[in-house]
């Protein structure tokens, strides 16, 4: 189970640009190039910082992971009137919807996916993932905002 401690309040746009920050030398490492879609104008929400910043990095970890040599990330941030949302798309192989399936599973030590699936939950959320062979690995977070009961899933942003 995860536990919140400190609640603030945050943009998750600022968070994403700090993860991506902290992980240009493996984005370096692997020649990815990176592009940005950015809501314009991103609300704060309630979110315990740490773990949602873990989430985040957890997210952009495994899209570089997945990701082929010299491909791509696409890194989306957005809002509606009550959640928040962040996605990274990884060009590369993909996957089956079995393995799609199995990524949120598991133990939880912190980077994994299962934990990134428990700290979500925690802010009443949801983390999911869309693949298909051979066209790559989109990842997700949504959240509600500021006291929402719970944040829209996979459909609300397809």
């Amino acid at each position: 189970m995860i536990e919140m401690k400190e609640i603030t309040l945050e943009r998750l746009d600022r968070l994403v640009e700090e993860c991506l920050a902290e992980a240009e030398r493996d984005i370096a490492a692997r020649s990815l190039s990176v592009t940005r879609q950015l809501g314009e104008e991103i609300p704060a929400s309630s979110m315990d910082r740490r773990l949602v910043k873990e989430a985040v990095a957890s997210l952009i970890g495994e899209a570089i992971r997945s990701s082929e040599t010299a491909g791509r990330l696409r890194i989306t941030v957005k809002s509606s009137r009550d959640a928040v949302m962040f996605s990274v798309k990884a060009s590369g192989a993909g996957m089956t919807d079995a393995q799609r399936e199995g990524l949120f599973t598991g133990g939880s030590p912190p980077g994994s996916l299962a934990r990134t699936r428990g700290i979500l939950t925690a802010h009443g959320g949801m983390a999911w993932a869309n693949s298909r062979p051979g066209r790559g690995t989109t990842y997700y977070i949504s959240f509600p905002l500021r006291g929402g009961k719970e944040a829209p899933g996979p459909r609300r942003y397809t």
